[in-house]
């Protein structure tokens, strides 16, 4: 249904009929309210006098009527007379509901036209931020994969240098400070559990002499040929063998007595004399000196063992060399 045939019912309630309709209420609203007071008076059982009943049927009837003259007012009569006024201006100047009536003006149009183009254009910017922030984000993945590879290497890099600290860069096995920091740690381990502590010091014999008569890339060799037959000789995960500096090594021997490792330290000096370094004719020999910890002999400090197995070296050299000499 279209609108002007649900207005031409709405536009006949003209003035002229509501003021007919509000003439009918006013008439037919007192009597309807007479009526319904005297019966539910005569279903009270009357009235005393006719005076008084009359009287107050009169004030009764006045005030319900008035009451529902209100009610019928506000609620049905004005917003009747509203609907009919709107009707009423629809007729005089009606619009068109045809499909030519939706053709936008051509300002309308050309100013739709702009506003389509300006989407089309924050749309393709949108596009474009888009794809800017998707690149970002690939090289961000990238930068941050790159980032990870040079911590990684950086955290290679510290392990290695942090190995070469510790590390003889001649020969290989362990420097002067991590012997020491071995030495201190076995030392109190020893002490706490009461276990054995061995520890020897060892030097080549007249070395300036090889080197002389040899060459330093033979003194060289012959180095790291000493040190190889000490990781060959002591190769438990306990054990530590370090070059001190020059031609003076040392082992590091915890669990083993005096008598076990001057064992083992006999056998190391005959593998290096049986080398015949450098060339299978000449001849390096090794002193050592030789110190152990244990319950029955303790020592003060760490520092006190390593003082008496260089000690005991000393005497090992002037006594002629090529000997195994024990701490006292």
């Amino acid at each position: 249904m279209s609108l002007p045939s649900l207005a031409e019912p709405l536009s006949r309630v003209g003035p002229r009929r509501l003021g007919s309709l509000r003439l009918r209420l006013t008439l037919a609203v007192p009597l309807l309210s007479t009526l319904v007071v005297a019966v539910f008076e005569w279903s009270l059982g009357g009235y005393e006098s006719a005076a008084e009943g009359l009287a107050r049927t009169a004030w009764l009837v006045l005030l319900l009527s008035a009451a529902q003259l209100l009610l019928i007012e506000t609620l049905l009569l004005r917003p009747l007379r509203r609907l009919a006024a709107g009707c009423e201006a629809m007729e005089s100047a009606p619009v068109p509901l045809t499909p030519e009536a939706a053709v936008p003006a051509p300002g309308l149009a050309a100013e739709l036209d702009r506003i389509g183009h300006a989407m089309l254009r924050a749309r393709g910017s949108l596009w474009q931020q888009d794809q800017q922030a998707r690149e970002l984000k690939r090289e961000l993945a990238q930068q941050r994969q790159l980032l990870q590879q040079a911590h990684s290497a950086l955290e290679a890099r510290q392990r290695e240098l942090a190995s070469l600290a510790r590390t003889d860069a001649l020969t290989g096995i362990a420097n002067q400070p991590a012997f020491d920091e071995a030495l201190r740690r076995e030392f109190k381990r020893a002490q706490r559990q009461r276990g054995l502590l061995a520890l020897a010091v060892l030097d080549l014999d007249q070395f300036r002499q090889f080197n002389l008569a040899h060459g330093t890339a033979q003194g060289d060799a012959a180095l790291r040929r000493v040190a190889g037959l000490l990781k060959d000789c002591f190769k438990r995960d306990t054990d530590v063998v370090a070059r001190l500096g020059g031609e003076e090594f040392v082992a590091l021997l915890p669990g083993l007595g005096m008598a076990e490792a001057q064992g083992l330290l006999e056998s190391l000096r005959d593998e290096l004399r049986a080398l015949r370094l450098p060339d299978g004719q000449g001849g390096l020999t090794l002193s050592i000196g030789l110190a152990a910890a244990s319950p029955a002999h303790p020592y003060l400090s760490a520092q006190a063992l390593l003082q008496a197995a260089d000690e005991a070296l000393y005497i090992a050299k002037h006594a002629g060399r090529d000997r195994l000499s024990l701490a006292a």
